[in-house]
């Protein structure tokens, strides 16, 4: 959240950021909240308009600010345990079907055979190193570590951790992000 950047000397005066908690958090909104005076650091990776000038065309970038952006922002590292938690229930039965259910929830097309590879292997790799104990899946894959989850039956928590890192990676995706 950006509320640092609404207290002094960032800002030139105290702002209000108000964070929701709880369902109220990810309720639909048709507006973003933003001072002129104080960008939201997101928006500005991604190319938006100021609120000071009209636009009638947006400009297009590609940068590694983005690519950083879309890794680590709370909202994406939270859109990505979503997918990660909806593949795990919705997905099938083996982590083939899984993949493909996340992949085409994305891109909307299948992946393909070189793509699936590289992705289940990540996938192994990363539910290696949760179920070892070398990191800690609740942390990783759960917004807010101490709550509970509901798993399907045979999951495990590291399975949900190594399905978000694989989301993370499908929803930075260039493909994902601009279109053509």
């Amino acid at each position: 959240s950006p509320e640092f950047l609404y207290l002094p000397p960032v800002s030139y005066g105290t702002k209000a950021w108000k964070e929701e908690k709880g369902a109220d958090r990810y309720r639909r909104a048709l507006y973003t909240f933003r001072f002129r005076s104080v960008p939201y650091p997101m928006l500005q990776a991604f190319d938006a308009p100021g609120g000071d000038v009209s636009c009638v065309r947006r400009a297009k970038s590609n940068t590694p600010l983005q690519a950083l952006t879309t890794l680590n922002e709370s909202l994406f590292l939270e859109a990505a345990r979503a997918l990660a938690l909806k593949t795990l229930h919705e997905g099938g039965a083996t982590d083939a079907a899984r993949l493909e259910f996340a992949f085409r929830r994305v891109l909307a097309r299948r992946p393909a055979a070189q793509e699936a590879a590289e992705l289940l292997a990540l996938f192994n790799e990363q539910h290696a190193r949760f179920a070892n104990g070398a990191l800690n899946p609740q942390a990783f894959a759960l917004n807010e570590p101490e709550q509970s989850v509901s798993l399907p039956q045979g999951a495990t928590m590291a399975q949900l951790a190594a399905w978000t890192a694989v989301a993370r990676v499908l929803l930075n995706l260039d493909e994902t992000i601009t279109k053509g």
